[in-house]
């Protein structure tokens, strides 16, 4: 009964309730789309960042002497989803060609892999016969996936000539954003044939050891991959600390995070200005219209109405200039976001949006709406129930 006579009043004074819901929506509205911005940029940056299978790499750039524990703490570390060991950078250059061409041989950077790599998710575990090439040096040498390649690393020793030679059978196709030069990835214990061999420690015939006898052996520097973007600054920075100097794109991470924070602060104080105006002003406009309605509701306590029921009366009016405010704000929003996206397309965030808005935001910003305007009409409903059945007899 209540809610009838708070929404009957509503209608009775349908003008007045218009206005305020306007009055809502004048002030909602561009929290929404500034709210909307804010999600439509940083969600543009961080999913070209995401998309970028390096942005969550860390590589160590000189090299050192890096013991098996070391390696150990990195894969129990929560923030590393991928590390795997690299060898020294010298030793990691080898020439890879085709086989049906003899002396066509490339020389390239081999680069360690293991299961798991970010840089190949739909791959599955690799053997230690595989190589994964990049499509450049796919297209120079003219070889396809399955087929094989000859790679080759060659020494003097005592004054001879050496040269060991692996037949590797292709995986996979590194893709542009995992390497855009000639290159391949090899599992680490050809990658350790090639340092030993090199040291004067493996002959010619020698082979690849076991992947458990190379993990136990100290490493000249490390690729790893964070498990989120946020901990890659961390990373970058608990290494440079420690000595170790790598390479990461910390810094394009790091400004990604700051413009989200610096966003999220200007969203929340226009908001905490608009909001705490409207507020005021939605109290106000209630306070006075139960002072405008005293004698009204002093014969609604005549009639019976206990206090809780006319408390009721101002916030159930509240919610519905709200939710009202709310809808008409969320419907303006969504025009001016289909205006700004159509302005900026293809300029800002590639063919994302610029302006984003989803029905979870809608839904956030009716409840917080919701809930500011019924704390703004407990005063009201107080005063509401605080009138004395006696004042609509006096003031008959």
């Amino acid at each position: 009964m209540i809610a009838r006579l708070a929404l009957a009043d509503l209608w009775h004074e349908r003008v007045l309730f218009l206005c305020s819901a306007l009055g809502c929506a004048a002030v909602l509205a561009p929290l929404i789309v500034l709210f909307g911005l804010r999600q439509g940029v940083v969600a543009g940056l961080r999913a070209d960042l995401l998309e970028d299978p390096r942005a969550r790499e860390v590589v160590s750039v000189v090299n050192r002497t890096l013991e098996p524990a070391l390696f150990r703490r990195l894969e129990a570390d929560p923030r590393i989803a991928f590390v795997v060991p690299r060898t020294r950078a010298l030793s990691a250059t080898i020439v890879i060609e085709n086989p049906s061409r003899p002396g066509g041989g490339t020389r390239v950077e081999l680069l360690p892999t293991g299961p798991g790599d970010p840089l190949f998710p739909g791959l599955s575990a690799m053997d230690t016969d595989e190589v994964i090439l990049s499509a450049t040096l796919v297209e120079r040498l003219g070889v396809v996936v399955g087929g094989s390649v000859l790679t080759s690393v060659a020494r003097t020793r005592d004054g001879q000539r050496e040269t060991l030679t692996l037949p590797l059978r292709i995986a996979a196709v590194a893709p542009v954003s995992a390497l855009a030069r000639d290159g391949a990835f090899a599992m680490l214990p050809v990658l350790l044939l090639a340092e030993d061999f090199l040291d004067g420690t493996a002959g010619p015939d020698a082979r690849p050891p076991g992947l458990d006898e190379a993990r136990a052996r100290p490493f000249a520097g490390f690729r790893l991959h964070a498990a989120r973007l946020e901990d890659v600054p961390a990373l970058d920075r608990d290494f440079r600390l420690a000595g170790i100097e790598v390479a990461s794109r910390a810094e394009a991470v790091g400004a990604l995070l700051r413009l989200d924070r610096n966003l999220a602060l200007l969203f929340l104080a226009i908001a905490g200005a608009g909001g705490a105006g409207y507020l005021v002003s939605l109290g106000v406009g209630l306070w006075a219209q139960v002072e405008r309605k005293r004698r009204d509701l002093a014969l609604l306590s005549l009639l019976g109405l206990r206090r809780r029921q006319l408390l009721a009366v101002p916030l159930v009016q509240a919610a519905s200039v709200a939710l009202a405010g709310a809808a008409l704000a969320f419907a303006i929003a969504g025009a001016v976001a289909a205006v700004l996206n159509q302005a900026f397309a293809g300029t800002v965030t590639g063919d994302r949006p610029v302006c984003l808005l989803t029905l979870r935001m809608g839904v956030a910003a009716a409840a917080v709406t919701l809930a500011g305007a019924l704390l703004a009409a407990v005063l009201a409903g107080l005063r509401a129930a605080g009138v004395p059945p006696a004042a609509g007899l006096a003031e008959g």
